[in-house]
């Protein structure tokens, strides 16, 4: 890309408000005792700046930029209105930052002797592009392999977009250029080298995904979010296509006043793709070793007078036969629009759409592990051997089929300097013909398959207010949030159900099993678990000088069921002391409100909905930023109300389980060709205050004690080649409340290569990824009996052009 040779001529004002803002931005360095104006040196210019900046509005930092600096930045303001800037922490240049603060602005900022102006980017003469990048402190794009796919900032629900490393809980944001480089098209592809995070099923075997945080699982309800906004799912996960995503954020730990309502083990926030300053043409496509085959579009840009309108679409099909064998088939496709409108210069409305169909065949929702293999023999017991992913278990006519739509809007509002206001609404539906299987087998190997056919339907809408501002008491700067929220959440399962056992078999030679022919239809029965959840939530982050940050917050919860109305205040405390710009400890105390649980079918109160459950938190911690890694550490202790099954059958919500222990993380550029992403979490997770203590003092089931997670890279240093690895280690786990049956622990690896070239003018990029090279067999655990295959060796080969 070429620019035009930079000019320091005074910007054009073409308000009184544009004109105080530029202003207020450039007095530190013109206004100067006598009026005399002092121009900074080279020297000055390039000095390195120890920078501990919060993710604000573009205007406050570059503010914030020319009084450290000492140097003069002309703009026109109104270029800056209703954009964000990144949190920056660490050393770097004004010219470093500057870069890093306009990235996906579509400003630039030359800077000189005589200071910087910033102006609109210039695409050169030839037309040429560039995609949006944030540039770091060592000029590698944000959230790159080339930076370590390290991101700066998270959104927070409640608090906003906030710096990582002035956060006082542990974040992982899962960036779009690793999603890429690991070809994931999955959750549970997406999360594999966070070690915090344990799947429980996976993508193509079962009938959903299924995650647990530091052990405990995330609620299908309210644990995913799009845009921090809730999506619902039924038998697992929303299944959110994650080909339409920009970034995973994932917030490990309890979030009740960043998000409301939600199990404490974490929040897995998915965010959106949004229209880009700069355009964005790709195609990418895939196959798999089995046979599947993807196309995935991704346009956007802006248009219009001043860019007042922006754009993003994406589109994916997906088909053919999974690594199953003998069945196994997915059929996918979705598609997504987001596009904004500048209203004014401070006013900015957004709207986004997706659909998406998706349809499994030879699936089953859990295998139990009982002592006879009988159907509906609920009572845990040893398990079988583990099987390798690609030997179908479920009858080939089995099948899950879901639809889902989204539709989401906001209106975004810079009311005054530090002060704005976001008025958000987003509706998710899913309509699901599920003919999935249960399977019960014995630790011989003896199993019953039973089909169960079930129409069913799920639906939220949330609206929210959400008003952000700051103000000074002294030298005390405060950052202000208020906000209310709305969430209706139904699910409805059709008056229709079916089900038949298929017949008994050993799994070393499972199927063969006939038709039975289910065809349920929907019958309505009306919305059978209708919930109401309304929030109100404040809080005061107090900057107390440049090293301590002191959050209060409290959110007011109501939930409302055809079963209870209950309300409770969940507060959240914590601290954050920056010794040094580049490291921060942190303390947090929060607390959450989650859903109280229904006893399965199978209970012998089945059926029965009991009131929701507060749970609490608290965490210790410390991060640090440095130019090429980062790291942090982290101790917990988590309490969440305990819910099983006794072995009279009864479902019960009693006592507490307990989660403690210690998470690491750390990624790392080494030199230049070397890329390291690595976590642990050592857990304790116990059972305690059971009414009759029998289980006291007991691992709680499926939380394994050791977890870990690697990622590698190496970079040829004589040719666009990139080699990669990949591991993951997870320690045994009991399978019963009574501790008496576990699972072994398994390890699993990863290669693959891309290749970076150009091909007819476009940049290529081609990845070969090889997943459980070693084609290791392993079960996955969600709860204390629900089972299911681990992937198998899978191989997928892509190529993605962009232009």
């Amino acid at each position: 890309m070429r620019h035009p040779t930079p000019t320091f001529s005074l910007p054009s004002f073409r308000r009184p408000r544009t004109l105080v803002l530029a202003c207020a931005a450039a007095l530190p360095a013109f206004a100067v005792p006598g009026m005399a104006v002092a121009q900074p040196s080279q020297a000055a210019v390039e000095r390195p700046l120890q920078l501990s900046i919060p993710a604000q509005p573009l205007a406050l930092t570059v503010d914030a930029l020319a009084r450290q600096a000492g140097v003069g930045i002309g703009f026109d303001a109104s270029l800056a209105v209703g954009k964000t800037a990144p949190a920056m922490q660490g050393t770097m240049t004004l010219r470093q930052a500057l870069a890093r603060a306009l990235d996906g602005s579509g400003l630039e900022a030359p800077v000189g002797t005589g200071g910087a102006s910033i102006r609109r980017r210039d695409a050169g003469s030839d037309g040429a592009t560039l995609p949006t990048v944030t540039v770091t402190a060592d000029g590698a794009p944000e959230g790159s392999a080339a930076n370590a796919y390290r991101a700066a900032s998270s959104s927070l629900g409640a608090l906003g977009t906030k710096s990582l490393l002035d956060t006082p809980f542990s974040i992982n944001v899962i960036t779009r250029d690793l999603l890429d480089n690991q070809q994931a098209h999955s959750l549970v592809d997406a999360v594999k080298s966070d070690a915090a995070i344990a799947p429980g099923s996976n993508y193509t075997n079962g009938t959903g995904e299924v995650l647990s945080v530091r052990g405990v699982l995330l609620s299908y309800r309210n644990n995913y979010k799009l845009d921090g906004q809730d999506l619902i799912g039924f038998l697992g996960a929303p299944q959110m296509p994650v080909e339409h995503l920009e970034s995973i954020e994932i917030l490990r730990g309890a979030g009740g006043f960043l998000y409301g309502f939600g199990t404490p083990g974490g929040i897995v926030n998915m965010v959106s793709k949004r229209p880009t300053e700069t355009p964005v043409r790709s195609i990418a496509i895939e196959g798999t070793g089995s046979g599947t085959a993807l196309v995935h579009a991704d346009l956007g840009g802006r248009f219009g007078e001043n860019d007042r309108f922006g754009y993003r679409i994406n589109a994916v099909d997906e088909e053919g036969d999974t690594y199953v064998k003998d069945g196994g088939h997915i059929k996918r496709r979705s598609g997504s629009v987001a596009l904004d409108w500048r209203i004014t210069p401070d006013l900015v409305w957004s709207v986004d759409a997706l659909q998406q169909e998706r349809r499994i065949d030879a699936v089953y929702y859990q295998l139990v592990p009982n002592a006879d293999g009988r159907a509906s023999n609920y009572a845990i017991a040893a398990a079988p051997a583990a099987l390798d992913g690609s030997t179908r278990l479920a009858s080939p006519f089995t099948y899950s089929d879901a639809r889902s739509t989204t539709f989401g809007t906001s209106l975004a509002w810079h009311i005054a300097p530090r002060w704005d206001a976001r008025l958000s609404y987003r509706q998710w539906k899913q309509d699901m013909q599920s003919n999935h299987s249960f399977l019960f087998a014995n630790a011989a190997g003896a199993y019953s398959e039973q089909q169960i056919s079930l129409p069913a339907r799920v639906k939220s809408e949330q609206a929210q207010l959400l008003v952000t501002g700051g103000f000074d008491t002294g030298n005390v700067r405060h950052d202000l949030v208020l906000g209310i929220s709305a969430n209706d959440i139904r699910a409805q399962e059709s008056n229709d159900y079916q089900s038949k056992v298929l017949g008994t078999a050993t799994l070393a030679s499972p199927g063969g099993f006939a038709d039975p022919g289910l065809s349920t239809t929907w019958i309505d029965g009306g919305w059978a678990f209708p919930e109401r959840q309304r929030s109100l939530f404040a809080s005061d982050t107090l900057h107390l000088g440049d090293r301590w940050d002191l959050i209060l917050g409290a959110r007011h919860n109501r939930f409302t069921s055809n079963s209870y109305d209950k309300s409770a205040v969940t507060p959240t405390l914590a601290a954050v002391f920056r010794p040094v710009p580049w490291l921060s400890t942190y303390g947090s105390y929060v607390e959450a409100l989650e859903q109280g649980s229904t006893a399965p079918r199978t209970a012998t109160n089945a059926n029965e909905v009991f009131p929701p459950i507060k749970s609490k938190q608290l965490e210790f911690g410390l991060k640090t930023e440095q130019a090429d890694w980062s790291a942090s550490a982290a101790v917990f202790r988590t309490t969440q109300g305990l819910t099983y099954t006794t072995e009279t059958g009864r479902y019960s919500q009693d006592g507490e389980a307990r989660y403690q222990g210690m998470e690491l993380a750390g990624k790392a550029k080494l030199g230049r060709p070397w890329t390291l992403l690595t976590s642990a979490v050592f857990l304790d997770a116990e059972n305690t205050k059971t009414s009759l203590g029998q289980y006291d003092g007991l691992r709680t089931p499926g939380a394994s004690k050791r977890q870990f997670a690697a990622y590698v890279e190496y970079a040829l240093p004589t040719m666009p080649l990139t080699l990669t690895g990949g591991w993951r280690y997870v320690s045994a786990r009991p399978l019963d409340m009574a501790n008496n049956w576990s699972l072994p622990g398994y390890a699993t690896f990863d290669l693959g290569a891309r290749y970076v070239t150009r091909m007819a003018g476009l940049r290529t990029t081609f990845r070969l990824n090889l997943d459980n090279v070693g084609d290791k067999a392993y079960w996955l655990m969600a709860g204390s009996n629900r089972l299911v295959q681990g992937a198998p060796r899978t191989v997928k080969l892509g190529a993605q052009f962009e232009f």
